[in-house]
């Protein structure tokens, strides 16, 4: 199935728009770390959770670097393969909107 992979942070206004228009448009998304429901992919280099901070500085630059972006939310569309279908930076409801006609 074609669904989204968001990459947040936190008190991020375009990530919780990106989420409710998804949300709104019932698209498949997923926004946490690796399928485990207890870690979300929102990106915090500030958390006291050691852990979390050590992999959201691995993440960005993980995705500095394959995607060159420079800020969030970031959204990826997969297929079940997990190839890339899409990408963009930024609450961007038209791209959302655009893949929810093609995906239904």
């Amino acid at each position: 199935m074609i669904h989204a992979v968001l990459y947040t942070k936190p008190k991020c206004v375009q990530c919780k728009m990106t989420r409710r228009k998804m949300t709104a448009l019932n698209f498949p998304y997923v926004d946490n770390y690796y399928g485990d429901c207890h870690e979300d992919n929102s990106i915090d280099v500030e958390s006291s959770d050691e852990k979390k901070r050590n992999w959201s500085i691995e993440k960005i630059e993980k995705l500095k670097q394959k995607y060159h972006i420079k800020s969030l939310p970031f959204i990826k569309i997969v297929n079940d393969n997990n190839k890339v279908l899409d990408s963009w930076v930024g609450f961007r409801p038209d791209k959302i909107s655009e893949w929810c006609l093609k995906i239904k």
